[in-house]
């Protein structure tokens, strides 16, 4: 990291996404780069020095953040990120402690309702007529039913499964995020999915993840999750849902549901 007589605060918050990307957390980096564009956005300069980093440049920061009509958790992440930062900085010994986030709401604010689907709403989707449909939203309706009949399973985790986590009638593998093994019961219509797009050329499940190289593999990755949550949410707007379709609907669906659910009910 930089020394004190170089630091301006965005020099220094871009040192650390280069520190993050240098660890391979390219996912973490690259949301910090977009919270900086959008202070950068805010300065209308690509640099303001430390000892301006004070409170009314943070409440004027969070007044223009509300004027661009984003949402209470919105505008959290983009301060509280920069605030993560700042007190890195401070303990780099890079700036002294000005709390200038001082009075500004930083917290979340969880949401009463996540956005789910409802048992009938998964057979309309299973169902739904897709001749008419481009291929590429086939796959994103194919992969959000994987995930909702895999557990909730997350695209961290759908784009990196291999022949080898099918053992016997089981799906067995090491969540991303959390670190922990889960186990699935196969069935027919999990296999019908992986077949439709099987490929020898990738040990992977399905054909996202093509490239061995770390940082190339989450641009796919992270490209991939773009395009399906794209396509969903015109796969969505056919079944007529009121909200938009993401995979991690997906997740919410499952949560939702998995009380007494059989799954075989659902197809």
């Amino acid at each position: 990291m930089m020394q004190a007589e170089e630091a301006g605060f965005i020099s220094y918050s871009r040192s650390f996404v280069l520190k993050m990307q240098d660890e391979g957390r390219y996912d973490a980096a690259n949301k910090l780069n977009m919270y900086l564009r959008k202070f950068v956005s805010f300065l209308g300069k690509n640099e303001i020095p430390f000892k301006d980093f004070d409170s009314l440049l943070i409440r004027n920061y969070n007044t223009w953040l509300e004027n661009q009509k984003l949402g209470r958790n919105s505008i959290s992440l983009y301060i509280r990120n920069l605030k993560r930062v700042y007190q890195l900085a401070v303990a780099d010994g890079v700036t002294n402690e000005q709390h200038p986030f001082e009075g500004v709401d930083v917290s979340y604010r969880v949401k009463k309702e996540k956005n789910k689907l409802t048992p009938k709403e998964v057979i309309q989707l299973r169902y739904m007529d897709v001749s008419n449909l481009h291929p590429s939203a086939i796959f994103a309706r194919d992969l959000f039913l994987f995930a909702v009949f895999t557990n909730g399973m997350t695209g961290g985790d759908l784009f990196y499964l291999t022949k080898d986590n099918i053992k016997g009638d089981q799906l067995i593998y090491t969540s991303k995020a959390i670190g922990k093994e889960e186990t699935v019961i196969w069935n027919p219509y999990l296999q019908e999915i992986v077949d439709k797009y099987s490929r020898p050329d990738t040990p992977y499940l399905f054909p996202v993840i093509t490239s061995k190289d770390p940082k190339e593999q989450w641009r796919q990755h992270d490209t991939a999750i773009h395009n399906i949550n794209r396509n969903l949410k015109k796969v969505g707007q056919i079944i007529g849902l009121s909200f938009p379709l993401t995979l991690t609907v997906a997740h919410h669906t499952w949560n939702s549901m998995k009380k007494g659910l059989n799954v075989v009910d659902l197809l």
